[in-house]
């Protein structure tokens, strides 16, 4: 089906709109707070000094130094610094984890520690912890295969299975912190730190959890996983590293491949303020779905249908929303394509968006991209800035909306979405609110 002809299209696309966008779907339920925020990228691990590099339109994009890169054409990537010691974070934990698993214990432990609930306890709390990761511990997979055909089993880690497994991250945020609640992971590939994010907010605000530690992790600068993208096809070979992300330029030509963890805390409204918290922004809305169509080739209809049902599940009209936080990945087809579902899903008012790319200076964090990114929208609704989409220099006709190219620009923004699109059709949008917003 064309992207014209998409059944939800928008403001002026009928009764598919209409049903979505009904007050009836107004929210009604308990109100959901982010109350600490955890980040680790290759800028390194300070919130504020992570915002301040993107409001510079400041690329994070370097030669890979960590793996011989003479045998690919792809010699660059966004790498995270191995995690060292701090007061939560004990050296035996570290050396036994994968840098994936590490990243995202360094993320959560400082998470809970800006929610100020601290990141260690003496014994388990009611928080629950839902994170997302595309790729899981692969560096450490592959030296357990490895060794396994070069060596043979007898030379395999003791600990290859449970260092390795899936909800490695999640089993370890719960343990090392003390967090009795449930505890999750979602494997949405790209799309698996918004989900984990959106699915958190579903719990709290359908009175499951009152707490949720939330968000995404991925370091898959390895030799296996820049082997499998490289054979895609679909990362940059642009000379120059830190102009390679150029999502929505006519000139671009892939993704660059990058490593992070984002972690927030979730809280009900009235808990938090209970404790006297301080709030970063509100969650107001999630919606996902699924093309239903192609394993690696996004299609409008099913994004369209996510952005619909976010705006649904937060009682919002199109022309509520002031920004959004694109998926942009800087791939021809996606960024046509979410150009596109923007423009069914808000008519006539996707001309009024200011919409940009946080992965042209932060490269694709795989599974981490929608935690990240998720944090940098709650930080332009805080501080009225809109981040840049850098590397814009060539309009392409079939991408034609504001993408705030190359500099940040100041705008009153109270209301935002975060798009997060991913390999298997999987879409998960999420809508934010300005804190200053919150009945004291």
């Amino acid at each position: 089906m064309a992207l014209a002809q998409m059944p939800c299209s928008g403001p002026g696309g009928g009764s598919r709109y209409n049903e979505l966008a009904s007050p009836a779907y107004a929210n009604t339920c308990r109100r959901v707070v982010v109350t600490g925020i955890g980040v680790v990228t290759p800028f390194g691990h300070d919130v504020e000094n992570f915002w301040q590099a993107l409001l510079a339109g400041q690329s994070c994009i370097a030669p890979i130094t960590r793996l011989d890169t003479s045998d690919f054409p792809i010699h660059f990537g966004g790498q995270v610094a191995d995690v060292t010691t701090t007061p939560f974070l004990p050296a035996s934990l570290i050396r036994r984890n994968d840098l994936s698993t590490n990243i995202g214990l360094l993320a959560g432990g400082l998470a809970l520690e800006s929610a100020g609930l601290g990141a260690l306890a003496e014994h388990r709390r009611p928080i629950s912890v839902m994170v997302g990761s595309a790729f899981g511990a692969m560096q450490g997979l592959q030296d357990v295969y490895d060794a396994f055909y070069m060596r043979g089993w007898r030379k395999m880690h003791p600990l290859s299975v449970p260092r390795n497994m899936f909800n490695s991250l999640s089993s370890n945020l719960s343990i090392q912190f003390k967090l009795g609640g449930s505890h999750h992971t979602v494997a949405a590939a790209c799309a698996s730190g918004a989900v984990a994010i959106g699915e958190a907010f579903r719990r709290i605000r359908h009175g499951e959890d009152a707490v949720v530690l939330a968000g995404g992790a991925d370091a898959p600068i390895c030799g296996s996983v820049l082997a499998g993208w490289t054979q895609l096809r679909v990362l940059s070979q642009h000379t120059e590293p830190a102009e390679a992300s150029r999502p929505f330029d006519k000139d671009r030509d892939g993704l660059v491949m990058s490593e992070g963890a984002g972690m927030l805390v979730l809280e009900e409204l009235e808990h938090a303020r209970q404790r006297g918290a301080r709030c970063w922004g509100e969650i107001v809305g999630y919606g996902a779905s699924s093309d239903a169509s192609h394993l690696t080739a996004p299609e409008g209809p099913g994004q369209c249908e996510a952005i619909l049902r976010a705006l649904r599940s937060a009682g919002l009209q199109p022309e509520d929303i002031d920004y959004v936080n694109a998926h942009g990945t800087s791939t021809r087809l996606n960024d046509e394509t979410e150009t596109q579902a923007l423009r069914a899903a808000f008519g006539d008012h996707a001309a009024n968006l200011a919409v940009s790319a946080n992965k042209s200076m932060l490269g694709h964090t795989m599974g981490a991209s929608g935690a990240l990114e998720l944090v940098s929208t709650l930080l332009t609704l805080r501080d009225d800035v809109i981040p840049p989409t850098i590397n814009y220099h060539n309009p392409d006709p079939a991408c034609d909306l504001d993408y705030v190219p190359n500099q940040a620009r100041r705008r009153p923004v109270r209301l935002a979405i975060k798009n997060s699109f991913a390999f298997g059709g999987e879409n998960a949008v999420l809508v934010v609110k300005k804190s200053e917003e919150l009945p004291q």
